[in-house]
């Protein structure tokens, strides 16, 4: 009987016992990576959602205005000439100058907006309609910008989106 042989299968077993170990580890690193990828982009996914609800809430507050009175700089209303205030900046998402939307069911999350008056809505025509996308607004519709944020339901990502909207008849 030969003890050579022994001991060497037991250092190849080993040796490949620690290859198949390394190999695990590296995929069960990869998981995770892909793991917290797929959680962020699904966070960010909602977040953009609730900010396109607070889209909707401001042209629904829009829509309900019978006249442009409020538009004075407080409570997320801008006139025109005002740019309101920075969206980038966290502050303003924080402070009294933004309306607060509805509270979204199910993810307690608060999204909030602000509205800007641009005017008449032929004079901002070229912020409105751009090259080719669609015919010029009517003579008595107002142009406003809507700017919404909203953080993801874990607090690790926020969206800020910006439309631009028309009413009619005021």
């Amino acid at each position: 009987m030969n003890y050579y042989q022994r001991g060497a299968a037991l250092i190849l077993s080993l040796l490949l016992l620690l290859v198949l170990t390394l190999l695990a580890i590296s995929s069960m690193q990869n998981t995770v990576l892909q793991e917290r990828m797929v959680s962020a982009e699904r966070e960010g996914m909602i977040s953009l959602e609730i900010a396109e609800s607070a889209i909707r809430d401001a042209e629904i507050f829009i829509d309900a205005l019978t006249s442009l009175a409020g538009f004075n700089g407080t409570n997320g209303l801008y006139p025109i000439g005002e740019a309101g205030p920075d969206p980038i900046d966290p502050d303003t998402w924080s402070g009294t100058g933004v309306v607060e939307g509805d509270v979204v069911t199910g993810v307690g999350v608060t999204p909030r907006y602000f509205i800007v008056h641009e005017g008449e809505a032929r004079q901002a025509e070229d912020i409105m309609i751009g090259d080719g996308y669609g015919a010029p607004p009517p003579q008595d519709a107002q142009a406003f910008r809507i700017v919404a944020w909203s953080p993801g339901v874990s607090g690790e990502s926020q969206r800020v989106i910006e439309s631009f909207y028309i009413r009619q008849g005021f």
